[in-house]
């Protein structure tokens, strides 16, 4: 099923861009949330047909979506006989590129809708004022406009897939410097710190201690950079400050009422509290 504004149904269907109904709208309003893990969808379809929507609480019709990606060939169909607050989770790991979401009234059952919306021209039975048109198991009664949007991949990797480090042997110990022209960020570092980096990366309380000093301080330079940024250009055009600001949205944390290192603290989940975890 796909929407075409141009398509000629042999029977009356409530959609944009014709008159099979007359004065009748079928619009759905969708919100997607993305975290780790899951595409989570919210779905209200907004249906003006009082004779449909009865159809649909006796069992003659339901609402139906269909989301499919290319990208993966994923493709499934949700019915459901509720107009609001209708949920969807699909794992992140089904979806790639564009998503597209179709949505209906189905019909379950043959059916006879009696509607004085419907156009004239479909018209076989007439009685008074009210218009009646058979509908067959399988008929679509109601068709709304597509509605797509783009995971991108990188945006579910884990946060240290931003950062690569690397050791230049001209640099004196201790120091250090980060580089975010491109979509990862290359933290440049002296040898002491690199092999220090190594060693503590073998265990728990190791990798804990680099949580709390460079990586953390890397992290909050980069928050910085994306609130300094009004523009949005940063955001725009590399993925690292995808990544950072989706997990931002994803912590439901005000960047524009907290200061960088409070971001940084939430973002990594309080990560002084995980060290003294690992100290007890």
């Amino acid at each position: 099923m796909r929407f075409n504004k141009q398509k000629s149904y042999p029977y009356p269907v409530i959609r944009d861009f014709n008159d099979d109904y007359l004065d009748e709208k079928f619009t759905v309003n969708i919100k997607t949330i993305l975290d780790i893990k899951h595409v989570e969808l919210s779905i209200d379809y907004n249906l003006s047909s009082m004779p449909v929507q009865r159809e649909i609480k006796s069992g003659n019709a339901t609402y139906l979506t269909v989301i499919s990606c290319r990208d993966t060939f994923y493709h499934k169909v949700f019915t459901s006989d509720k107009s609001d607050k209708n949920l969807i989770s699909i794992s992140h790991e089904l979806l790639c590129g564009k998503v597209m979401i179709e949505s209906f009234v189905y019909v379950t059952k043959d059916t006879s809708i009696a509607s004085s919306s419907i156009n004239k021209e479909y018209l076989s039975v007439n009685s008074g004022s009210i218009s009646s048109f058979y509908y067959k198991k399988g008929n679509v009664i109601a068709q709304a406009q597509a509605f797509s949007f783009q995971i991108e991949v990188d945006l579910f990797k884990p946060l240290g897939s931003i950062f690569s480090i690397e050791v230049d042997e001209k640099m004196s110990n201790g120091e250090w410097v980060v580089f975010s022209d491109s979509n990862i960020v290359t933290i440049t570092v002296a040898r002491d710190i690199k092999d220090l980096k190594d060693e503590l990366s073998s265990d728990k309380e190791g990798k804990s201690i680099m949580l709390n000093t460079i990586y953390f301080a890397a992290l909050m330079h980069l928050v910085q950079l994306i609130k300094d940024d009004d523009s949005g250009a940063i955001i725009d055009h590399h993925t690292w400050a995808k990544i950072v600001d989706e997990r931002i949205t994803l912590k439901g944390i005000n960047s524009d009422n907290e200061e960088a290192y409070a971001i940084t603290t939430k973002i990594l989940d309080f990560p002084f509290i995980r060290l003294s975890r690992e100290e007890n």
